[in-house]
C-alpha cells in the first residue's frame, strides 16, 4: 500500500474547465505541428485495434478475465477505482519514459512479471532509439511481451487512438476502459502529447512540447479524475510520483495520441 500523499494527491480538486478556445488553440497546434507524423497508423493497424477492443470487451462480459489475488487489493466500482499498490520508477534517461512504463506495469500487475524490470532490458527488446523514445507499437510490444502474455496468458495490451479533441463516444469507451483494466489489477498506459502553454500533466515544464508515456492507475467521478503514475521524476525534480488529475483535461492531453489498455 503507498503512502496516503501518493494515494491522495490532488484527490478531489475542483479544477476549471478548459475553455472551447483553449481546446482549439491545443488542436490547432496539433495540427500544424503533429509530433507523431512518422508513427501514424496504417489502415490495417487501426483495424487490429478495433478487433483488439471487441475481443477484450467481449472477454470482460463473459467473466474471461479475472483479477489475481492481491494482498490489500483496492475495491473498485463503476465510481472510483485504485490499483493502490500501484509501482513507480523514475526514468533512468530522459528519453526512457516508454520502458520506465513497461517495468512500472511489470511490477504492478499481479503474476509472473518481475519487480525492478531493467529497463535497459526492455528498452532494448522495444528497439528504443537513443534520445528518440519509443513509438505505440513498440510500447504496445514491450507491454505484451513482458506483462501481457506471462500475466494474461496473450496479447492483452492493444492502442486506441484517440481523434483531436476526443470525441464524446472516445471519452466515454477511455473512461469504460479503465474502469475494466483497473478491475483486473492492470494500468494503462497513456501517451501524452502537451503544447506549449496549453495544459501540461503536474510539474511539466509548460513552455515545452512534450510527448511522455505515462501510468494510469485510478479514477474517480465526483469530481471527474484519473490518478497517474509519471516517471519524469527523474527528469524535472517538480514532477510528483503520483497525481489525481481532471479527466476532461487528461482527455486534451492524450488527444491526437492514445492510449494502451
Amino acid at each position: 500500500m503507498l503512502a496516503p500523499h501518493d494515494l491522495n494527491f490532488g484527490k478531489g480538486e475542483k479544477t476549471t474547465p478548459l475553455s472551447d478556445a483553449v481546446v482549439a488553440a491545443v488542436s490547432s497546434y496539433k495540427a500544424a505541428h503533429d509530433l507523431f507524423a512518422a508513427d501514424r497508423p496504417t489502415a490495417a493497424q487501426l483495424a487490429d485495434s478495433a478487433a483488439h477492443q471487441a475481443r477484450k470487451e467481449e472477454m470482460f462480459r463473459k467473466g474471461e478475465i479475472k483479477r489475481a489475488a492481491v494482498p490489500c487489493a483496492g475495491f473498485s466500482t463503476n465510481a472510483s477505482g485504485q490499483i493502490s499498490w500501484m509501482y513507480h520508477y523514475g526514468q533512468v534517461t530522459n528519453y526512457f519514459c516508454g520502458p520506465a512504463v513497461v517495468s512500472m506495469f511489470s511490477a504492478t500487475v499481479p503474476g509472473s512479471s518481475p519487480y525492478n524490470l531493467d529497463q535497459w532490458t526492455v528498452a532494448n527488446y522495444m528497439g528504443t532509439p537513443g534520445a528518440g523514445g519509443t513509438s505505440w507499437s513498440m510500447e504496445t510490444n514491450g507491454l505484451n511481451n513482458f506483462v501481457g502474455i506471462p500475466d494474461f496468458g496473450w496479447s492483452f495490451y492493444g492502442m486506441a487512438w484517440l481523434s483531436d479533441p476526443p470525441t464524446q463516444q472516445q471519452r466515454t469507451t477511455f473512461y469504460n476502459n479503465l474502469v475494466s483494466d483497473v478491475g483486473v489489477s492492470s494500468p494503462i498506459a497513456g501517451l501524452a502529447w502537451e503544447v506549449p502553454y496549453g495544459p501540461h500533466l503536474v510539474g511539466h515544464p509548460v513552455s515545452q512540447e512534450i510527448g511522455h508515456w505515462i501510468e494510469i492507475g485510478g479514477y474517480n467521478t465526483s469530481p471527474s479524475q484519473v490518478w497517474y503514475a509519471d516517471p519524469a521524476t527523474t527528469v524535472w525534480s517538480s514532477v510528483p510520483a503520483y497525481s489525481w488529475f481532471d479527466m476532461n483535461t487528461m482527455g486534451v492531453i492524450l488527444g491526437g495520441a492514445g492510449y494502451i489498455w
